[in-house]
């Protein structure tokens, strides 16, 4: 647990995810390749790509042939559901200083509300010409906001109201004086004057750490569990799996914008994957590559978390179907199509899981309680391999703290390595 635990420290933001990515995959011999330059490939190579700092990509290669084999491909998303800063940020007030943020992605509001909250993200200074500005990224190394609650006693009717106002009830406070400056304070931390500042992509986040929690030790408890636990995953997996089957390419793709729905360059519903993969094929076996060579012996797994079971609210789950936490990792279906997973590619995981005797359940929403989407579909649509929806189930979903379960990331992580480690068809 200790490289999760890690994560989920460091990954406050998706361009801060994407930096542990980096820096872990090249720690461990991943070389780093540039997307615009010609690739070299070696057999049994092992490689990190170069995207857009909050997206990345890395990949093992087998053996070469004349003949590709397949891709194996396990995707996860960088991104949460948090509050995103707006330019102009400071609202000075009476003899307080608030913020003017807005919500980025389906966040549960409530749960942000009375915690210390920190500022993280990128910033965009000057760089070598106009059109390659430098990105720097910045943490505040203490909590610089809080957003209070109205107290109970002024509202007695504060536990039955839903949605709150953003404007109004969720302006976090960052001073108790009417003229605080939060770009001064961040270009303060970077060492960079304050007008060098061009723009920035900055975001609240909880600081808190995440804990073991439980009498036996059971549970998970932290923020960003969605969807660090699937990056954390795939990480281990992919560095620790021993021999990439021959003629077979193990990817580990890492996207943004999957909370506001991935329509970006940096998100799943781009062509950037199928760009990537067919820029390895090519450099390995030759410019005549095609994707379609690989079409049928490939597979994607989608990793991101499903929701649990809630023993607090049994008549929200599936009758039949119901994803407790502790009892392995999802396998998620949708006759909606919200998932990849296709009674085929069940199939697979449930051999798989017979053979390396790996926990699962299955994760189906409850008929009338639609559930979100994830990166699976999107990406067939641009990329129709096999494919497959799996998942950590947690509870909580998209709070500002979020529950899962120690036995079922790790069922995850064993899950994944058999994915990478099965044999060539």
């Amino acid at each position: 647990m200790e490289q999760l635990f890690n994560l989920l420290k460091e990954g406050v933001t998706a361009a801060h995810t994407i930096e542990y990515m980096k820096t872990y995959l090249c720690d461990r011999q991943f070389v780093e390749l540039d997307l615009e330059q010609e690739w070299q490939l070696q057999e049994n190579g092992r490689y990190y790509v170069n995207l857009y700092g909050t997206n990345g990509l890395a990949f093992r290669v087998g053996k070469k042939g004349v003949k590709p084999s397949a891709f194996r491909i396990a995707m996860a998303h960088s991104d949460y559901p948090n509050f995103q800063i707006k330019p102009n940020p400071e609202m000075g007030g009476r003899y307080a200083t608030g913020l003017n943020v807005e919500i980025y992605g389906g966040m549960y509001q409530k749960s942000w509300l009375d915690r210390p909250l920190g500022v993280a993200g990128k910033v965009i200074v000057a760089g070598k010409s106009v059109l390659h500005p430098q990105v720097l990224l910045y943490r505040s190394d203490k909590p610089l906001c809080l957003i209070p609650s109205l107290a109970i006693h002024m509202d007695r009717e504060l536990n039955k109201k839903g949605a709150l106002d953003v404007a109004k009830e969720l302006v976090p406070i960052m001073t108790l004086c009417s003229d605080g400056d939060l770009l001064q304070e961040v270009a303060d931390t970077l060492r960079v004057k304050k007008e060098e500042i061009l723009d920035y992509d900055l975001y609240l986040y909880n600081p808190e750490n995440p804990q073991i929690a439980g009498l036996d030790s059971s549970m998970l408890v932290s923020p960003r569990l969605d969807n660090l636990t699937s990056v954390g995953a795939i990480l281990d997996a992919l560095e620790q799996v021993g021999t990439v089957a021959d003629q077979t390419v193990d990817v580990m793709a890492v996207f943004d914008n999957e909370e506001v729905g991935s329509l970006s360059k940096q998100g799943a519903d781009s062509e950037l994957l199928t760009m990537v993969l067919e820029k390895i094929g090519r450099a390995l076996y030759g410019k005549d590559f095609q994707i379609s060579e690989v079409l049928k012996e490939s597979f994607l797994l989608s990793v991101d978390v499903a929701h649990g079971s809630h023993p607090n609210y049994e008549e929200k789950s599936d009758s039949t179907n119901k994803a407790d936490l502790g009892k392995g990792f999802c396998i998620k279906r949708s006759v909606g199509q919200k998932y990849g997973t296709t009674a085929e590619s069940a199939a697979v995981l449930k051999q798989l899981c017979k053979i390396n005797e790996i926990p699962y359940t299955i994760a189906i929403n409850k008929t009338g309680i639609p559930g979100g989407s994830t990166l699976g579909p999107i990406v067939t649509s641009h990329l129709p391999f096999p494919c497959a929806d799996v998942g950590m189930p947690i509870l909580a979903m998209h709070s500002a703290s979020e529950l899962g379960a120690v036995a079922d990331y790790e069922a995850l992580k064993q899950l994944l390595t058999a994915f990478y480690t099965v044999p060539d068809a």
